[in-house]
């Protein structure tokens, strides 16, 4: 897990590298979890991933603020 680091700040190049590196973390540890059926694994991995998603969320509420006028669902 020392490969993704949990939080961070909230910019384009940290969001893309966070993408990047979380997608590599779920490709092995996710995989293994399923496969030897780990209910402790897989709720770490639950974790994780909920602390990614707390992650993108706030990196989209700055963007909304940050950013007002591309929120029009139109464009």
């Amino acid at each position: 897990m020392a490969d993704y680091p949990i939080g961070g700040g909230l910019t384009l190049l940290t969001a893309l590298e966070k993408n990047g590196k979380f997608a590599e973390f779920l490709q092995t540890r996710m995989t293994q979890a399923l496969e030897t059926q780990d209910p402790t694994e897989l709720h770490y991995l639950l974790a994780q991933l909920d602390d990614f998603h707390s992650y993108m969320w706030r990196y989209y509420k700055k963007l909304a603020s940050d950013r007002p006028e591309r929120m029009n669902p139109g464009v």
